[in-house]
Order: structure tokens, then C-alpha cells, then sequence
């Protein structure tokens, strides 16, 4: 009796993990999910530890960056740009040093289509027989107004530039889920940063990882399951209304509360503080290149659903808001500004310039920014 009743537990058992076996076979196969990889594959091995940055941008790699839109290759320097090596020392060489974030690196695009590439191009044909150099420290300027701040303090001036680009993107530059992902764990007398780190992301083995991972990639075998991850995807799909059955709404989210923070009519204390804070830090990045010697620039750089008036449609929101504010701000302290906006509704003229599901620029929208941008430096360094 016990043999027979160890026989068919036995084959219930055998037959259980041939069923688990063939549909993870299906899963992977047909149905591909997010394994542990998605941790590691969203950003090339590109990265390096910086003492005071949450990271660097590792010398001399080269790799490529490939998702659903776009499969591109990325080259960074000896000296931890994207891009060819530039000469330590410039010569007579006109040298811009170009900071910013993802748009600025040119996420989706190669090396030689990112907007301070293809201002490199159109500025040497402004000038012929000069050496122009357009550093694209995007990335190596990290991702944010008080990376961009303390990357060119301590790094950036150093390269000696004759004019220095600050790329500030809408999207989540000035607010966002995420704009208090920063810790200052060190400041100077002014309240400015003199060490930035990430409470979320941290360098592992050149790669940029989550500080937490989630409990669905913690397992090492179940992590790496197609199935298991297709049930942790059901799971995160049926937990809202799950949640919502248990903990009844107290009340629906009004209109004014889906408009995104930037856009609203009237800015929350969070978004209030987060404004000023990048207020200060664009002041501060002024006064010291003031201080070098160096003209600065801000190039503002719009969000994809403000190319679309109708983004937005029925929420009470107010797309060209953050510009308007900046425009006055930049107006009061005198600092030199390109606000894209307005070039880009124009010549875009219905045309596709960002990735639609990415929603960085593809190409064409840094072909054109990269034009207006070559279009206004020309004037204000009062080049033929």
C-alpha cells in the first residue's frame, strides 16, 4: 500500500515538473518576459564608480545600446566622453563642452547623430580652417541640474572650454516621480553639493543597478524563469484591483492631480521647492563659469507631449508653463538661454523627431536641435 501510494506521488511529481518544463519552454519562447537581466541589459556596461558623482562614464568602452526602437553603437573615450578622443590639450581649437542628461548622450542614436556631434559638424563648416570640438559629457555629467552643477566644478572646467552648453530637459530635469532620488551626502558652505550619490542606483561591475531589488529577482533560479516572471506580471496586474476591492476609494484622483507636476496651474510646494532648487544650481553653474571666464548657455529642451497641444487633452494643464517660468527666470539673472520649444513645433512640421515609445529624440529631432543650436551659438560668439 505505502509502495503504490509512493508510486503515484511519485509520478504526480514527475508529471507536475514535465508540466512546469514544457510551459516555461512556451513562456520563453512565445511569450518572453522580464527575467533578471532586464536589471543588467537596460543600460550597456558603461559605468564606472565616481567618488563624487553617482557615476562616471567608464574610458575607452565600446558597446552597443540595442531595445525594441533602436539598435545603435556607443564609443566612450580615453577621457570618459562619448565620442573620439579628444587632446588634452585644445590648441587653437574652439572647444564647447556640451552637459546634460540622456538627450544630451543621445539615448537611441549613434555616436555621430547626437545633437553635440552634429554641432561639432555645423559649427567647423561656420568656420572654415578652424578646429572645432564639441564634448558631449552628457552622462558624464550624470542625469540631473546638481549633477551638471558639481560635474563642472570639478571636472568640466578643468577641460578648458570656450563656451559651455547646458542641455536642461523638461521632462525631468526640473520635476518628476524621481527628482528627489539625490542625496547631497556632502555640501560646502552654501548649501551646494560637493558629494552627490543615488538612494536608489549604484555602480555594480559597470553596470547601473537598482539599490533594491525587487523580491521576484532576488531568487536566483525563479528569477531567471520565464514562467515565474509571467505570474509575478499577472500578480502586479490584478493587485490594484485587488487592493482596490479590500480598501474601498475614498475618492476618485481629481483632473488637476493626473496633470503632470510641471504642468499645472498651480505648482504643489514639492514642485515649488524642486523649481528653486534648480533655480540655485543654475545660478551656480553662471558663476563659475563667470568666474573661468566662460560663457554659458542653457538650451531648454521640451518633453515630446509638448509638441502636441492636445497631449494632454481635458486635464486642465498648461504645457508651456515651464518654459514661461524659465524664460523669466533666465531673463532676471542674465543667463543666456535657447528655449527648443518654439524651433522645434515649427520645423518639425508633423514630423516624428521622438521615439514614440522611448520618447527620447530619434535622428531628425537632434539633427534640428542640433541646427538652431549651431544657428544661435554662431551669434552669440559672433562667428561668419
Amino acid at each position: 500500500m505505502t509502495s503504490k501510494r509512493s508510486f503515484r506521488t511519485g509520478a504526480m511529481l514527475l508529471s507536475s515538473v514535465l508540466a512546469l518544463v514544457v510551459a516555461e519552454v512556451v513562456v520563453r519562447n512565445f511569450f518572453p518576459r522580464r527575467t533578471i537581466e532586464v536589471l543588467s541589459d537596460f543600460y550597456p556596461a558603461m559605468f564606472a564608480e565616481s567618488g563624487h558623482l553617482p557615476y562616471r562614464l567608464r574610458p575607452n568602452y565600446s558597446g552597443r545600446l540595442k531595445q525594441g526602437e533602436f539598435d545603435t553603437g556607443i564609443r566612450i573615450n580615453s577621457l570618459g566622453y562619448r565620442g573620439g578622443d579628444v587632446p588634452a590639450d585644445k590648441g587653437d581649437a574652439l572647444r564647447i563642452l556640451v552637459a546634460g542628461d540622456s538627450f544630451t548622450f543621445g539615448w537611441g542614436v549613434n555616436d555621430n547623430e547626437a545633437y553635440p556631434a552634429q554641432l561639432q559638424e555645423r559649427l567647423a563648416a561656420a568656420l572654415p580652417g578652424r578646429r572645432v570640438e564639441a564634448i558631449n559629457a552628457g552622462f558624464a555629467a550624470c542625469y540631473s541640474p546638481d549633477t551638471y552643477y558639481l560635474y563642472l566644478k570639478r571636472e568640466g572646467l578643468q577641460l578648458s572650454p570656450d563656451a559651455i552648453v547646458v542641455g536642461l530637459y523638461v521632462g525631468n530635469d526640473l520635476d518628476n516621480d524621481m527628482a528627489f532620488e539625490n542625496e547631497w551626502t556632502e555640501v560646502d558652505s552654501a548649501g551646494l553639493p560637493l558629494r552627490i550619490q543615488n538612494k536608489d542606483t549604484h555602480v555594480v561591475g559597470n553596470l547601473y543597478m537598482p539599490r533594491y531589488v525587487p523580491f521576484r529577482y532576488r531568487v536566483p533560479i525563479l528569477s531567471r524563469l520565464h514562467l515565474f516572471q509571467a505570474v509575478a506580471d499577472v500578480w502586479w496586474e490584478l493587485k490594484p484591483r485587488i487592493m482596490t476591492t479590500i480598501v474601498p476609494v475614498v475618492h476618485a484622483q481629481a483632473p488637476a492631480e493626473r496633470v503632470p507636476f510641471i504642468y499645472r496651474a498651480a505648482y504643489a510646494e514639492r514642485t515649488t521647492q524642486v523649481m528653486t532648487r534648480v533655480q540655485t544650481l543654475l545660478k551656480a553653474m553662471h558663476a563659475l563659469a563667470t568666474r573661468a571666464g566662460v560663457p554659458l548657455y542653457v538650451v531648454v529642451i521640451p518633453e515630446d507631449l509638448q509638441m502636441n497641444p492636445n497631449a494632454l487633452d481635458g486635464l486642465p494643464a498648461d504645457i508651456d508653463k515651464p518654459q514661461r517660468l524659465l524664460r523669466e527666470f533666465f531673463e532676471t539673472e542674465q543667463i543666456r538661454y535657447l528655449d527648443l520649444l518654439p524651433w522645434l513645433r515649427e520645423h518639425a512640421a508633423g514630423r516624428q523627431i521622438y521615439f514614440p515609445g522611448d520618447r527620447h529624440w530619434n535622428a531628425l529631432g537632434h539633427a534640428l536641435a542640433a541646427e538652431r543650436l549651431a544657428e544661435f551659438l554662431s551669434t552669440e560668439l559672433r562667428m561668419p
